[in-house]
Formats: C-alpha cells, sequence, structure tokens
C-alpha cells in the first residue's frame, strides 16, 4: 500500500493535492504538524518533526500528550489561546518555544488554516534553533563571569530602555566597580583577582531578581539593569551584597568593601541613549567614591594616626619661593588651605595693584579684578578645588591691571592632601598672556592666527626638532545647540577649552581653531605621547556634564601628524592633520587617527570626486545615467526591472554606488540624485507600457529622501507628467530603515500606497530587525538578501530562512523576491521554493536602458 493510499484510510476524501501537501511538508527542513481546534488531535505531522520527538504513529492522538511529558490537559503556553483571543491579527502568531521533552529550543509559527475536509485547523511550523541560540549565548556571555559582556549587555541595555520609555517608566540601573583590583593582582597574583570578579557578579547574582541582568563593561566595571524596582530598593539590594560576604571573604581579598556602586534612576522620556544612561550611573558612581574617600579619610583622622616620618632632606620653603619667583616671569602663588589664605609675588602685586603679598581673602580682593564675562568661569574653576570635584585647575580669564588695561591671563594649579586625605596645599602659576589680538575672546586660548604663527616659525626655524601636530574637534556640538541655543554652546566650547588645557602635557600648547576646532602641539616625537593625552581627552569627555542646571555630551575626535616625519612645510601640517581629523570622525567619531600617506591617497581621491559629483549634478547629471537590472519568475519571464544610477568621469573612470552615493548623502546632494533618478524610472515605465511593454519598475529611496517634506508632492506630480500608471511603480527600502521608523515610515508609505504604488522591503534579513518586522511593515514584496543565496545549496540554515520567510509571507499576503541568483544552481535550489520573483547577474545584470530593450523587452 503507497503512503497516499494510507492517507486516504486515515482521512477519507483527501484529494490527491492533499498527499501532496505531506509529500512537501516532509521534505521540509522544519517541523510542522496540524491538530484540531477542538480536540487537539493531531491531523497531520511531516516527517522530521516524527524523528524529532521519536514519535510512530502520532495522526489522531491528542499533541499535548504526544509532544509533552506527564501532562493532563492542555500547555499553558499553547499558541491558540493566543490565536483564539487575537483572530484580528491575522490568525498568527510567532513565538519562541522550551521543549523539555527533547530539550531543544524552537521559534515557532502558528496559524489558523483551513483543512481539507472544511473544518478550522491548527497549523504549527517550527526551526530547531538550540545550537544558534548556544552559539549566541557563547557570543554574548563574558568568559570570566558568565554574565552578558558588553557588546550583548549594551544592545540589551538599549531595549530596556525603549520598553521602558514604551511603558513611560524610569529604568533603574547601577554601575559597579571592584575595589583596588590592580593591588589585589599585584599583591595576591592575577587569579585571585579574577576570583574577585566572580565572587562579585555572584553575590550581585543572588539579589537579581526575573529579568534583570548584569553586563561587564570592562575592565573592573560591571552594569545591573533592574526591573520594576525604585533607586531605594536597588540600593538596599546592593548593599545587601555587599555585606553578605564573609569576613573570611573580605580579609582575603580587601579589608573594606568589596566593591562600590553608583546607582541612578534614568528617565526614559529624557534619556533615550545607553552612553547617556551610562553616564549617568558613572557620575552616581563617581559620587559613591569621593563620599567613601572622605568616610575614610575621617575614620583615619579618628583613629589619631601620626604623621609620616619626615623626609632627610631640608629646605628653606621661603627662600624656595622667593627663588622660583624671581626666576620667572610667571606669578607663583600658594594657599594655605586649612587658612584660606594667599601668598603672591611682589610682581603680582605691583601688575595688578593688590593690597599686599598676603591677603586673606583672595577669592573676593583677586575676583574684583576679573572681567565680569569671565567671573563664572573663575569661580566654578575654584570650587571645584573648594568642593574636592578635583585637585587639578586651569582656567583663562580676564584681568585688569594697574593701567586699567584688560590682560588675559591663564591660572594652572595643583592640590595637595595632607595624610588624612584632606587639603592642605594649594599652587600654582599664572601666566600673563598679554592682549587680545593673540587670543581668542571665548576661550582665552591662543587663536587660530596666532597658532599659524607659532607653526610658521618651528617649521622655519629648526627642521631637526620633532614634533606633533594634533587637530581635535567636538562631536555632535549641534546637537547641543539644537536642544539649548548657540549661546550655551558656546559655553561648552568654552568648557571643553579648559578641560583640554587641564589635561595637556607640560610640552604641549594649545589653540583655538574655528567653531568647535582645536589645535595642540606637542613637543617631542612618538605616538605614544598623543596616544597618552588622547586617552586622557577620552575618559575626561566620556562622562555626561552639566553647566547652568542643563546637561550635554560631547566626545572629542582627533587627528595626528608628525614633524618632519609626514610634512615639512606648517601649510601641508595643518592639511594633514585635517585630513586624519576627518578620518577619525568618519570611522565612529571619540577617537585618535594618525595620519599616514595612504590616507592622503584616499582623502586625495574623496576630495576629487566629491568635487566631480557637484559638478556632474550642476551640470544636468552629466556622468549620470539610469540603469535596468531584469526581474524574472521562475519561469524566466521578464516581470519587471529595478532602476539603479551609475556614474562615471573622465578622472576616475567608472565609480561604483558603494562609494558615490555615502558622499552624496554627507553633503545633502542626494536629495536632487534621488528626484533624478525617481523620475528617469517614471520616464521609462510609462514609455515602455505605452509600448506594449507594461512592466513593473522598481526604484530604491535614501533615508534623506523619505525626510525630505516635499517627497510625496514630486510623487504625485512627477506620476503625472508622465502619465505613469502607479500600479507599475514600486519604491524599495532597506530593511534597516523600515525597522528604526515604523510610526512616521507607516505614513509616507501609506500614502504612496493610496495611489497605487507597490513597496518592497530590500536586503531583508541583514540583522536589523526581527520576523516580526513582516507583520508591521506597510510593504507588499520581501526581498531576501543575497547573502542567503549564497548558501542556499550548502548551508540547510540559509536554505530554511528563505523557506521559511516565503512561507510568512505568504500567510502576509507579501510577495517574494531573491536577490544574487549567480548560477543555473542557484536558480534551481530558489526554484525549488515558494517564490515569485528571482533577480541576478544569472538572468540579467544592470544594462543601460537602450541595451534593456534589445537584451530583455525583446523577449517580453
Amino acid at each position: 500500500m503507497t503512503k497516499c493510499e494510507e492517507e486516504k484510510d486515515l482521512f477519507p476524501g483527501m484529494s490527491l493535492e492533499h498527499w501532496v501537501f505531506g509529500e512537501i511538508m516532509d521534505k521540509l527542513n522544519a517541523n510542522v504538524y496540524v491538530t484540531d481546534m477542538e480536540t487537539d488531535r493531531i491531523l497531520f505531522m511531516n516527517k522530521r518533526m516524527k524523528e524529532a520527538f521519536g514519535l510512530k504513529d502520532p495522526i489522531g492522538k491528542i499533541c499535548w500528550r504526544e509532544l509533552k511529558n506527564g501532562l493532563s490537559h492542555r500547555c499553558d503556553n499553547c499558541p491558540l489561546f493566543q490565536l483564539e483571543k487575537d483572530k484580528a491579527a491575522g490568525d498568527s502568531y510567532m513565538w519562541e518555544a522550551d521543549n523539555m521533552a527533547n530539550d531543544r529550543i524552537y521559534e515557532c509559527f502558528d496559524s489558523l488554516i483551513n483543512w481539507h475536509d472544511g473544518r478550522t485547523a491548527h497549523f504549527h511550523y517550527s526551526l530547531d534553533i538550540t545550537e544558534m541560540k548556544r552559539l549566541y549565548a557563547q557570543a554574548s556571555t563574558d568568559e570570566l563571569t558568565g554574565v552578558l559582556n558588553r557588546r550583548a549587555g549594551k544592545t540589551a541595555l538599549e531595549k530596556s530602555l525603549k520598553r521602558a520609555k514604551k511603558a513611560g517608566e524610569p529604568l533603574v540601573i547601577a554601575m559597579i566597580d571592584a575595589n583596588e583590583l590592580k593591588r589585589v593582582n599585584d599583591q595576591f597574583g592575577h587569579q585571585a583577582g579574577d576570583q574577585l570578579l566572580i565572587a562579585i557578579t555572584r553575590k550581585i547574582g543572588d539579589v537579581l531578581q526575573k529579568k534583570e541582568y548584569m553586563f561587564r563593561l570592562g575592565g573592573d566595571e560591571f552594569v545591573v539593569v533592574f526591573s520594576c524596582t525604585r533607586e531605594k530598593e536597588a540600593k538596599e539590594r546592593l548593599e545587601g551584597a555587599l555585606h553578605s560576604f564573609s569576613k573570611d571573604e573580605r580579609s582575603e581579598l580587601l579589608p573594606g568593601d568589596i566593591f562600590c556602586y553608583g546607582v541612578v534612576s534614568i528617565d526614559s522620556e529624557l534619556t533615550d541613549s545607553v552612553e547617556d544612561a551610562l553616564n549617568a550611573a558613572d557620575e552616581k558612581l563617581y559620587q559613591y567614591k569621593r563620599a567613601a574617600h572622605i568616610r575614610r579619610a575621617n575614620e583615619k583622622l579618628n583613629q589619631g594616626q601620626s604623621q609620616a616620618e619626615p623626609e632627610s632632606f631640608f629646605y628653606n620653603k621661603d627662600l624656595l619661593y622667593d627663588a622660583l619667583s624671581q626666576s620667572t616671569d610667571d606669578y607663583i602663588y600658594v594657599c594655605n588651605m586649612k587658612t584660606g589664605v594667599f601668598l603672591y609675588p611682589q610682581a603680582m602685586v605691583d601688575e595688578f595693584e593688590l593690597p599686599g603679598r598676603v591677603i586673606h581673602n583672595a577669592a573676593a580682593v583677586w575676583g574684583a579684578r576679573v572681567h565680569e564675562h569671565d567671573k563664572a568661569a573663575f569661580l566654578e574653576s575654584n570650587q571645584e578645588i573648594a568642593d574636592g570635584r578635583t585637585d587639578c585647575h586651569s582656567v583663562e580669564y580676564r584681568a585688569k591691571n594697574h593701567e586699567g588695561k584688560w590682560v588675559w591671563v591663564r591660572c594652572r594649579g595643583h592640590l595637595e592632601r595632607d595624610e588624612n586625605g584632606e587639603p592642605e596645599l594649594f599652587a600654582g602659576i599664572i601666566t600673563n598672556l598679554g592682549n587680545k589680538n593673540r587670543v581668542d575672546h571665548l576661550t582665552g586660548l591662543f587663536n587660530k592666527y596666532e597658532f599659524i604663527h607659532q607653526l610658521e616659525q618651528l617649521t622655519e626655524e629648526d627642521r631637526d626638532a620633532p614634533f606633533l601636530l594634533l587637530h581635535m574637534g567636538l562631536d555632535n556640538l549641534k546637537r547641543v545647540n539644537d536642544l539649548y541655543d548657540r549661546h550655551f554652546g558656546d559655553e561648552v566650547i568654552r568648557i571643553a577649552a579648559q578641560r583640554i588645557q587641564s589635561l595637556l602635557p607640560n610640552n604641549g600648547m594649545l589653540f583655538r581653531l574655528d567653531g568647535d576646532e582645536f589645535a595642540a602641539i606637542l613637543f617631542g616625537e612618538g605616538k605614544e605621547m598623543a596616544q597618552n593625552f588622547y586617552r586622557s581627552l577620552q575618559k575626561s569627555f566620556g562622562k555626561q556634564q552639566s553647566y547652568d542646571n542643563r546637561t550635554f555630551f560631547c566626545t572629542v575626535s582627533c587627528g595626528c601628524v608628525a614633524f618632519p616625519e609626514y610634512a615639512a612645510a606648517y601649510m601641508e601640517l595643518i592639511k594633514y592633520a585635517g585630513y586624519a581629523l576627518n578620518h577619525a570622525k568618519q570611522n565612529g567619531k571619540n577617537r585618535i587617527s594618525f595620519f599616514s600617506r595612504e590616507m592622503l591617497v584616499e582623502t586625495t581621491r574623496v576630495l576629487g570626486i566629491e568635487q566631480l559629483l557637484r559638478e556632474s549634478i550642476n551640470n544636468g547629471f552629466k556622468g549620470f545615467e539610469a540603469y535596468f537590472q531584469p526581474v524574472f519568475n521562475k519561469e524566466k519571464k521578464l516581470i519587471g526591472a529595478e532602476c539603479l544610477c551609475r556614474w562615471a568621469s573622465e578622472k576616475f573612470g567608472r565609480v561604483g554606488p558603494d562609494e558615490f552615493i555615502p558622499l552624496l548623502e554627507k553633503n545633502g546632494l542626494i536629495l536632487k540624485l534621488g528626484r533624478w533618478i525617481f523620475e528617469e524610472a517614471v520616464k521609462k515605465c510609462s514609455q515602455w507600457q505605452q509600448q506594449g511593454y507594461p512592466i513593473r519598475i522598481s526604484v530604491n529611496l535614501s533615508a534623506s529622501q523619505l525626510e525630505d517634506e516635499g517627497l510625496l508632492d514630486f510623487i504625485r506630480a512627477t506620476i503625472s507628467k508622465y502619465h505613469a500608471d502607479p500600479g507599475l511603480l514600486m519604491l524599495e527600502l532597506t530593511e534597516s530603515y523600515f525597522a528604526n521608523n515604523g510610526n512616521e515610515l507607516s505614513m509616507i508609505l501609506s500614502q504612496c500606497r493610496e495611489m497605487g504604488m507597490s513597496v518592497a522591503i530590500d536586503d531583508f534579513g541583514t540583522g536589523y530587525s526581527s520576523l516580526g518586522l513582516l507583520k508591521l511593515a506597510p510593504a507588499d514584496v520581501v526581498k531576501i538578501d543575497r547573502t542567503f543565496i549564497k548558501g542556499i545549496r550548502d548551508r540547510k540554515f540559509d536554505r530554511s530562512f528563505v523557506s521559511l520567510i516565503a512561507d510568512l509571507c505568504h500567510v502576509m499576503n507579501m510577495e517574494v523576491c531573491v536577490e544574487g541568483v549567480e548560477d543555473e544552481e542557484d536558480f534551481s535550489a530558489v526554484g525549488e521554493m515558494d517564490i515569485q520573483y528571482i533577480q541576478g547577474f544569472y538572468l540579467g545584470r544592470p544594462v543601460p536602458k537602450r541595451s534593456f530593450e534589445e537584451m530583455f523587452l525583446i523577449k517580453f
């Protein structure tokens, strides 16, 4: 007896068509079964699922008895509950299942279908994703501690922020820092340091609840994300974890607290950036450390610890001060922090008409001579020292001298503490910068003219004295200006200038250039010098800052070039440092790039292409040409074409779209080109239809075009101008744009579809979204990315993925197109699947419109 006859015996009236259905299902690399909605009895199960669950004859038996162990009723998580509850959602439900019967994990897709005898049945389709899950877990886990690693943790935090924002609730996170890990490593060895980190994650993990998680940010820093928890409760739980360390554990590792923490409640309406959230938690951690430092200092004071033994070297401090004061043109000052009394040199007393060398109320006396516009910076910098927020002081401001003239001065100082951690001595240098023609008014730094003067002298006078030129720029200052205003943006530039100046090595000079850019000259040679300076900048600017009760976050990008290694003329140095800065910004910002000859070649080419692209567009799109790539069905019949843009110039020849499209987007020229290529597509679509070739033409839209307020009016006007049939036009957008711009995009595309046009999701499967996008996206066609077609013959996952997407699309009334079909074997493989359209070099490459007509339309 054949299988067909066996199935007919089981289900009288079953047609050959339904037997063929069973044969197809048996060949799928997925689990498939069908059950009766009322009785839960299995109506069909494919061969693969029988083998996976060790079932021989499941037909007619109750599914939950066969697939689960020891159940007496329908599974609590049965998808039928969801399907019955939400029939309006399209009678489909996607979920993930951990099956205890065979210890496997499945991605499931369930829907309601009409069975061959007319009754409504439950259709289940699932893929075994156990290995993929395990591999993902391994790639997402910190090898030492077992918690999430940095990449996976930041991804999870981003999702938590979005969920909190959607729910309108705050999100509580904590930054954890292991205390004195370096000392533990040095004293007990790195194995002991590793055990310390493992112990911390174990203790904190014990106090976490469901849906709460922890990840390692790097080194000895961790982040904890709490769920439905207030800030106070989170602190109490972390305190519990801290106190859960036994006395033995403390004595073995550290004498005091094992770790410190900073807890913050993030307002999800105001903060949707992972970095901003981490910076807020880091600020709380800093406050915790500061309080702990003060507490330990008080404990030492109460214990009456004796002062350290005096050094064997003695000198007369008064004579030392006089010697230093008379050996420099700068003004050296000293302050006794216990009494608040300052000592100034006589030269400064004479220059600024101070009441004397010793001043008891220096802030008022000296502050009265500070320019009104600079007092805020002067007082803020001094207050940071007074509050213990920093031990370093660097600020530039104007002060009135004995002639009543305003002169710029730079004040730098350092705070020394006593054995109890209390401020004892504050000393520094005040430098008279002279008149304002060499100095930037906003920041007090030397200006760009002085920068060029200094650089010109250095390159002409001593070509054997090496130095490094650093060109720095603030990242995302425009965002600060847009959020607040330009006046506040100027304050951010001033604060940044002070911070950079305070971190500048003693062998360096700093200058303010235009806008948010600065330049520094570091005397000496070796990349390490620049790298060390930039690392200090990166750390300092890596935290959220506040000014005037408003918060902001700006990192710094930097380009560096060495003299005389790469250039001898000062103008070349400036140009090359600028190239290096652009390279840093184009490769993710918040980084330093060192100039190289390869960068010069690359930058020269990019600048040349940019210039010619602009000339081409301004000259009626000369050099641009519309190409068309054919789209076929499985019978190799021409169905449509994708309109693509190509560009060539006499100097660079043919330049690929992967190179020139990003340049157009950066310069804002993509809007003009986008409209031109759309009009070319509409024009050809209408022309070919009139010639008896009604094929569908698709054209890509960029993110910039969709943000163009006049896009819809332009589309309507263009279609009307050429009397084109909107039904023969399709707009393509990448999967990533669908995933990130849901509501706004839906409104625009809904209006396009109302005009009669179709919409396609391009590059589907590249990782930006989930299968749930198919349910939500306002699209008619899904174009599966070519990367899956490359492995379709050899990799089961790619074959299963394409098959699954095709099945899901059809349930959602979408059609499927596969891209990247390169040869006969690819074509045969996809030809066995339920897809509608095929595109690739095997059937046809992109060609100019005349060639397309000669090669493909003639066969239509």
